[in-house]
Parts: C-alpha cells; sequence; structure tokens
C-alpha cells in the first residue's frame, strides 16, 4: 500500500500544480512545471531511482503536446554528465589505488598531533574536508570513516575508554560526524567538492548568462570552508567532548598504518600524476589571465581552448591511459570500474533535472517566478536569507541535487532582476544544498550513520544546530563577498 502511494503521489502533484491558477504561465510552461514537480516527488519518495524518475518529460512532454521526442531528448545533452563521471571516477581512482588513505595518514603522523585527541580530530576533519575538496563528499565519507574507525579501536584499546550506559562513546561520535561535516566543509570550497556544485553553474550560465570560473567559485568558496570547518569543530567539541585528553602512542599506531602501505605503488603515482593534471587544467587558465592580463592572446586562447567543463572528461582519457601493467595493457582505470562504481543514478538525475530547467526557462517560468516573488517585497538583503533557508530545509527532504536545481532556477534569475549578484546565488544555493540532519538526508550521512558511532537522537539534535550554522554563515558570507564576486 505504502508503495503505491508512493508512485500516485507523483502523478497527484502534477495534477494539483497544472489546475492551480498560475496566472501569467503559458501551458507549455505549467505542464513543465507540474513535471518538475512529480519529478521532485518522486526524487522524495523514492519508489523508482532517482535516475529514471528525470526521464519524465521524455515521455510526458511529448504526449502532453509540449515538444517533440526528437526536441526533448536534445534537454538531455547536458555538460553536467560528463563532469560527474569524471568527477567521481577519479575519486574513485584515489580509493581504488590508496592515495587518499596514505595522504590522511601521512597528515595524521604531523609532530604532536596523534597524541592530543584535540590536535587529532581538528586535523581529521581538516584531512576530510581538504580531500573533499576534490572529491565528492560521499566519496570521502567512505574513504575517511574507516580511517576514523581504525582510530577510535586503536585509541580505546589502548586507553580503555567506554561509553556511558547505553550511549555511544562522545570521541567515536564525533570521529563520525567529523567526518561527514569535515567533507561538508570542504565540499562547499571548489566547484569540484559536491556534485550539485555543477548544476550551479551550469544554471548560472544558462540562466544568467554568467560564468563561474574555478577561482571565482573559491573567492566565496575558501571562506565559507574555513569558518564552517571551525564552526563545526567546537559544535562537536561542545556536544562531544572527547573523553580523554592525550593519546598514549598514538603517532607511533598512525605510523605504523602508513608502514603496512609500503612504498608508492604505480597505481598511486598515476592517479597523483591525473590529480595534479586536473588541477593544473583547473587553475590555469585564470592563472595566466592574472599574470598576462585577461585581454592577452595567450590567455584568452587558454580560456576558450580549456573551459572548466573540459578539464574531468580530459582527466578520464588520462586516467585509462596512464598503465599499471603495460603487459596486460591495464590501465589506472579500467571500464569495469566505470561500469561498477561510477554513480549512474546521480549523474541521470543531475542531468535530467538541468534537462527540465531548460525546458523551464524556455516556457516562461523565470518571468512567473520574478514575477511572485517580486510580488512579495524582498529586496536583495532578504533575498539570501530566503534561498538559504528553503534551501537548507528543502535538502534535508530531498537530495542535494534536486534542491540546487529546484532553486538554483527559481533564485538566480530573481536574484539578476532585482540587482543581487547571480554568481553569488549560484554557489550560495549548492553551498546550503547538504543533508546531514537525518540518516536518510543523502548518502554522505547515510554512510556516517552506518559506521554505528552515532545515535539518531544525537545525529539529529546536533544536524539541527549544524544545519542552522550552515544558514547563518553560508547567508552571511555571501552577503559580504557578493558584490565581490
Amino acid at each position: 500500500m505504502v508503495f503505491f502511494a508512493k508512485i500516485l503521489a507523483g502523478p497527484a502533484a502534477f495534477l494539483l500544480i497544472y489546475l492551480l491558477p498560475l496566472q501569467g504561465l503559458p501551458y507549455n510552461g505549467r505542464v513543465a512545471f507540474a513535471t518538475f514537480v512529480w519529478a521532485v516527488v518522486w526524487w522524495m519518495a523514492r519508489p523508482i531511482p532517482w535516475g529514471i524518475s528525470s526521464l519524465l518529460p521524455l515521455v510526458v512532454f511529448p504526449v502532453l503536446g509540449v515538444m517533440s521526442i526528437r526536441a526533448t531528448t536534445a534537454l538531455y545533452g547536458q555538460r553536467i554528465f560528463f563532469w560527474i563521471l569524471g568527477i567521481t571516477m577519479l575519486g574513485y581512482a584515489l580509493e581504488k589505488h590508496g592515495v587518499a588513505k596514505r595522504v590522511a595518514l601521512r597528515f595524521l603522523t604531523l609532530k604532536g598531533v596523534a597524541n592530543s585527541t584535540a590536535k587529532l580530530t581538528f586535523m581529521y576533519m581538516l584531512v576530510t574536508a581538504l580531500i573533499s575538496m576534490f572529491i565528492a563528499d560521499v566519496g570521502v565519507v567512505g574513504m575517511m570513516m574507516p580511517i576514523g574507525m581504525s582510530l577510535f579501536a586503536y585509541i580505546s584499546g589502548v586507553t580503555g575508554i567506554a561509553p556511558e550506559a547505553g550511549k555511544k562513546s562522545r570521541l567515536a561520535s564525533f570521529l563520525a560526524l567529523g567526518t561527514l561535516y569535515g567533507a561538508v566543509a570542504g565540499g562547499v570550497a571548489t566547484i569540484a567538492g559536491l556534485p550539485h556544485n555543477a548544476i550551479g553553474v551550469s544554471l548560472a550560465e544558462s540562466l544568467a548568462d554568467t560564468y563561474i570560473g574555478w577561482f571565482r567559485w573559491m573567492k566565496v568558496g575558501v571562506p565559507l570552508f574555513v569558518v564552517l570547518l571551525v564552526s563545526f569543530y567546537f559544535l562537536l567539541r561542545y556536544f562531544f567532548p572527547p573523553e580523554i585528553a592525550t593519546i598514549p602512542g598514538g603517532r607511533d599506531f598512525v605510523q605504523g598504518e602508513l608502514k603496512k602501505l609500503g612504498k608508492m605503488t604505480v597505481g598511486e603515482i598515476n592517479v597523483l600524476v591525473s590529480f595534479v593534471c586536473m588541477v593544473l587544467l583547473f587553475i590555469g587558465p585564470s592563472v595566466l589571465s592574472l599574470a598576462l592580463g585577461v585581454d592577452h592572446p595567450v590567455a584568452s586562447y587558454l580560456r576558450n581552448a580549456v573551459p572548466t567543463w573540459l578539464v574531468p572528461p580530459a582527466i578520464l582519457f588520462l586516467l585509462f591511459l596512464l598503465p599499471v601493467n603495460v603487459q596486460k595493457g591495464e590501465g589506472t582505470l579500467v571500464w569495469r570500474d566505470v561500469v561498477e562504481h561510477a554513480p549512474w543514478n546521480i549523474i541521470f538525475l543531475c542531468t535530467g533535472a538541468v534537462a527540465m530547467t531548460d525546458a523551464l526557462s524556455q516556457f516562461g517560468f523565470l518571468e512567473f517566478t520574478n514575477g511572485v516573488i517580486g510580488g512579495l517585497g524582498i529586496g536583495i538583503t532578504g533575498l539570501p536569507f530566503l534561498a538559504a533557508g528553503v534551501t537548507v530545509v528543502g535538502t534535508n527532504l530531498f537530495s542535494g541535487t534536486a534542491a540546487s536545481t529546484l532553486f538554483c532556477s527559481i533564485f538566480i534569475p530573481t536574484a539578476a532582476e532585482i540587482g543581487f549578484n547571480p554568481a553569488s546565488m549560484a554557489i550560495l544555493i549548492p553551498n546550503a544544498a547538504v543533508g546531514i540532519l537525518f540518516p536518510w538526508a543523502g548518502a554522505s550521512a547515510g554512510t556516517a550513520f552506518a559506521s554505528g558511532f552515532l545515535d539518531m537522537k544525537e545525529m539529529i539534535k546536533v544536524g539541527v544546530v549544524a544545519s542552522l550554522l550552515i544558514f547563518v554563515i553560508t547567508t552571511l558570507i555571501h552577503l559580504l563577498f557578493a558584490p565581490i564576486l
């Protein structure tokens, strides 16, 4: 019965939206908006996979005369498909060949870190955040959680700490949420940090003719990352003060774990080469523009020849071309890796979401929402608070990708209309679209909860405060930096 209720909720939402007296929205726009809401309801209820729900326009639009099947399928030719595929497969390569674990352990061996609980927990969160700048948060949580679990196993073994009756260890809970919150903080810093960051970039370009490059995002992303990371650390210290202050032999344990990895393999070297190439391709055109001048022919050529969207597919080629076994013709990644480990569900969701947003923009929905929000009398200062508030709430009910698509499509054109920097709005919404309140709020939150270190009530209680911090800090940072983006 529940299953059928979930299925029927989508068509019911479609009919409700279609029958509403939406003055100023033409027939095609009404159907496109209703279809989008149908997809969002199914993304929330999940009667079928996200990726399949994102294909609704392929059926609805031709049947209701909105678009031909040829025109509808053309909507799905989105750059974001290859962006997410390339970024996530580089993240998998870092995990497959053990690079991320080696880097994390190397940081934790820094003098004085592993013997102090305060320093260890902060460095652990910092390393998680730094890795998350370039790898999707769910991959980082998956890579770092085993390290956190092994650290706790060692600490509890040598110190004999035990949780109170019926409760989880405070240190264990700190490490679990520290992994999640560290990945979230790092994910806002760069375009590559969260899968749905690319949605903001794509929609800023299509809805407001605004290009957001690597450094432009980081102008606001890095300050936000720093403030969030420090805030999250002290938040967790308040709710989960570790049972001990010092860790006997902590540095020896971490060094022992690092020695177990042995020398760097060919695969690790190949992945590091690919990672460095990705960073250089991302920042190279911007650096040359700063060094030579924006109008210099070489700088201008590179900006056009190496756009941000080109980098992930190029790195994907490199990961397949760099060999780990020449005799067998085996690359750093093989096709089986892509088949089994690419996040196809999320890739199709993102592609379909952007496709529906393109349809909405064609059929007058943006002008309609501008009129509705304009009628509320919200000014430049109030709009970021409204956008961040609904996004923070919405992303705990449905995916960050769906939230980013829905709210970017509404608030980016509105920002441009009232004079708030649309680039800032396109970054603000993905920054706020991180579900950390419930275990089911997203794959990252679910992975953290699955560690067994967290109590459900504690996760929600701390998550409420953390979500409030995200709302306030994100809004204030963007209000401060929007004029200079």
